[in-house]
């Protein structure tokens, strides 16, 4: 059974600085995913012009479903290459995505891109989990904690960013939203290749 309380897991994870790298790590691919997966359906809608129904399948099983079986393969990846690599990988395949339904309204472009974005952010999810007992060995659970409870509160900061997109450009903002996605995107990326670098400090001490 675990010892001691949950305050003092929490604080003992909160005191190292990885669990904060992760829970960022978190924020933007399993935060960004509950996002995406109320705004996608929105955007196909209204930016495509597809009914509800054919928006709400193209959201669910082109983005949610695909986002779900790719944190499952995800996690043997991770195993495999590591979780640092892995993620900065998965975070790559989010810009990559994010970047072509900014740049792009082709139906064609924009179903790629959303296809990218949904693996991205399903190994992202799989490689954070696979990172935190590595990071902080001695409060685990505290770790996972704080990364699953503040990672997933991307979900609910993310969407009003996409709507004042919406709001200032009118259609061609359901596209522009993604550009948010390019941001965040690039800086997971830049917080992975810490903990690559990270991992070669500690492998070489």
């Amino acid at each position: 059974m675990p010892k001691g309380s949950v305050w003092g897991a929490l604080i003992a994870a909160a005191d190292e600085p990885p669990t904060w790298g992760l829970v960022f790590l978190y924020f933007v691919s399993f935060g960004g995913f509950l996002a995406l997966t109320a705004w996608f359906p929105i955007y196909w809608v209204n930016l495509h012009g597809f009914s509800p129904k054919a928006a709400g399948a193209l959201g669910g099983i082109g983005f949610s479903v695909l986002a779900a079986l790719a944190r499952v393969v995800g996690g043997s990846l991770s195993e495999r290459f590591g979780g640092e690599r892995f993620a900065v990988f998965g975070f790559i395949l989010v810009v990559l995505g994010a970047a072509a339904l900014t740049a792009v309204t082709g139906f064609d472009i924009n179903l790629a891109g959303e296809l990218l974005i949904a693996v991205g952010m399903g190994f992202g999810n799989a490689a954070v989990f696979k990172m935190v007992p590595k990071y902080v060995p001695n409060a685990v659970g505290g770790a996972s904690g704080l990364v699953g409870g503040l990672g997933a509160l991307g979900g609910f900061v993310i969407p009003p960013l996409l709507g004042l997109f919406a709001a200032a450009l009118g259609a061609r903002g359901y596209a522009g939203g993604f550009f948010v996605y390019v941001v965040l995107g690039v800086a997971a990326i830049i917080v992975a290749g810490g903990f690559v670098r990270l991992s070669h400090r500690r492998a070489a001490a």
